[in-house]
């Protein structure tokens, strides 16, 4: 994880660290000058940020949903956590690891993926064994997988999600397999496996 992450970062303190910018506002001081209204994020939490001197030489340089490197001062304004940028500078999104910033599975994902390997390594059916082993040995397909929500609200909605959701369902599949005499076992597991791809 990532330091210092939002849930870290003490009022009166200055801190400098790497954030989402989950919203941003150009407004203007009551001199015409234009000043931020940010809200900056992480996986911990989120803060209102404002930046009231310099601003016209970022404030174009980045947008909402981008990354930012800020230096500043949280302080209490109105009872509330404000965090006043001295500041800030755009950071690739290579640079950053998601799962710092948004909710993840607990589960690694390299696991999860050996653990779907292994389900589809263990098919009989040679032609739904190759189907599977073709669609895993798609990297870019891997890559997006392992790191997909199962869904946008509801359930496994995080990083990881999506193979987390479906290494569950496997299971499922295997125990209402163990139930009910003539279920193909390997078509219900590649349709688990494949059920929610698009």
């Amino acid at each position: 994880m990532k330091s210092p992450c939002v849930r870290e970062i003490e009022p009166g303190k200055v801190a400098t660290g790497t954030f989402l910018v989950q919203s941003k506002d150009v407004r203007q001081k009551k001199t015409g000058e234009p000043y931020l209204s940010l809200v900056l994020g992480d996986r911990t939490g989120e803060l209102d940020a404002k930046m009231w001197d310099n601003v016209a030489e970022v404030m174009n340089t980045f947008e909402r949903d981008d990354y930012v490197r800020v230096k500043g001062l949280l302080q209490i304004y109105n009872n509330r956590p404000q965090f006043t940028l001295h500041t800030l500078k755009r950071i690739d999104d290579t640079a950053v690891d998601a799962a710092d910033f948004f909710p993840a599975s607990e589960r690694d994902p390299a696991e999860m993926l050996a653990e779907l390997r292994a389900i589809v390594a263990s098919m009989k059916n040679p032609h739904l064994r190759a189907l599977l082993e073709s669609f895993l040995s798609d990297e870019e397909v891997v890559r997006l997988y392992i790191k997909a929500p199962a869904a946008k609200f509801i359930h496994h909605a995080y990083l990881g999600g999506l193979i987390e959701h479906v290494l569950s369902v496997c299971r499922l599949c295997r125990l209402v397999a163990s139930n009910y005499a003539g279920i193909d076992l390997d078509l219900l597991l590649a349709g688990a496996v494949l059920h929610d791809i698009g």
